[in-house]
């Protein structure tokens, strides 16, 4: 049987009722009756910000990926993107206060040790006399040796940019653990920040590529296998106001293709209160393994030394015939004719995804199965078709 890449409806596809991802989804779309599809990428995108530093995926091609998703979600003022993005986030938000209290408690002892070992530096470079070579060599000795036990800067384990410029992003990423989250509930501040004036740094975090940056006073440095999740949800005039800035940058740099698109209809008017309590066991569960996957994170010893998932051998053939079956459809009258670069990062994207849903739960010695990678396959035929919706008018014919 040869699989295909399906056709992109309007309607949210219906995902594993045995995932707890799918279970905090339902749950947040009953009482928030917020879009569907805005709901569940809020959801993936904590996800993909736990599990980022924690795991890599073999694509069955062979190469080792970050599973870091970057996703848009474009919704009106008043469709509770605020409401939704909190209940997905407190686990995220709670690690990262206790992280930030810990860091700085670090941080007070290291600028003591630091200026203890600064005075010891200034006392050895006083007491030298420069004329005397045996006593400079002497020096010279006792200022390495002090070297070696200079005080090691904290590094804090997470970090959040809203509104940020790509240097802060890229220095933060350098100088603490790299790992990372781009986005914000008010997009709009977000898509004007300096941070998005550069998107190809950001096109090679998404792809695990290193990042040099060049300064000429503080000296260069590089960004190694540095993890960013973005998640931008704004209001479409916010999303025209940045496409016009960037002068087709975005489009040009392949930045818009790897986003994961969802623009749903609007809910305004059609909520109703039905004075149900509902349950957030779900949520509450959800966040628990949000913040239990964090801090697996901190128990790696090197940030690089990531777990690689990789897929069983029924799926790895599901993926390569829907790996083939993207490429037929670029061709010319094909439904991704105007959108190649959107649908070559597809196969990449259905992989990152699917093995994000076979790990939250906590499967890391298993190989993805076939209906983990189909129910991906399914969730980015809807992301596609939302991109396409978007970004690009349909060809007069397809195939």
């Amino acid at each position: 049987m040869l699989y295909q890449f399906p056709i992109s409806s309007e309607a949210f596809p219906i995902v594993s009722a045995s995932s707890l991802i799918t279970k905090a989804y339902m749950e947040a779309k009953s009482f928030t009756q917020a879009p569907d599809s805005m709901v569940y990428m809020t959801a993936i995108s904590s996800v993909s910000l736990a599990l980022q530093g924690v795991i890599d995926v073999e694509i069955p091609t062979g190469k080792v990926s970050p599973v870091s998703l970057m996703g848009l979600t474009i919704a009106e003022s008043g469709e509770r993107k605020s409401s939704v993005e909190n209940l997905f986030t407190k686990g995220i938000k709670s690690f990262q206060k206790e992280n930030i209290e810990c860091y700085q408690t670090q941080l007070d002892r290291y600028q003591i040790q630091l200026e203890l070992h600064e005075k010891k530096v200034a006392r050895i470079k006083k007491l030298v006399n420069l004329d005397d070579e045996l006593e400079c060599e002497s020096m010279a000795k006792q200022l390495l040796e002090l070297e070696e036990k200079k005080p090691i800067k904290p590094k804090l384990d997470l970090l959040s940019y809203e509104d940020s410029t790509i240097e802060a992003l890229l220095s933060g990423l350098s100088e603490n653990v790299p790992n990372a989250f781009l986005g914000s509930s008010e997009g709009g501040v977000l898509l004007n920040s300096r941070a998005m004036a550069q998107t190809a740094s950001l096109n090679a975090i998404w792809s695990g590529d290193d990042v040099t940056v060049n300064r000429k006073t503080t000296g260069s440095y590089t960004v190694e296998s540095a993890r960013l999740t973005v998640h931008i949800m704004t209001q479409s005039s916010a999303l025209d106001r940045f496409i016009k800035k960037s002068k087709d940058s975005v489009r040009g740099n392949g930045f818009l293709a790897r986003l994961l698109v969802c623009a749903p209809s609007s809910n305004i008017g059609f909520r109703q209160s039905s004075g149900i309590n509902h349950s957030r066991a779900g949520i509450q569960e959800f966040n628990e393994k949000l913040y239990q996957w964090l801090s697996e994170s901190l128990d790696i010893a090197n940030y690089t030394n990531r777990k690689i998932i990789r897929f069983s051998n029924e799926a790895k053939k599901i993926w390569q015939d829907v790996y083939n079956d993207i490429e037929v459809k670029m061709r010319p009258n094909g439904i991704f004719q105007q959108v190649a670069d959107h649908a070559s990062k597809l196969p990449e994207n259905i992989a990152r995804l699917a093995a994000l849903i076979h790990c939250f739960n906590g499967y890391l010695n298993d190989e993805i199965s076939a209906e983990t990678l189909l129910e991906s396959i399914y969730l980015m035929s809807y992301f596609s078709g939302q991109f396409v919706k978007v970004f690009s008018a349909p060809p007069k014919c397809a195939v």
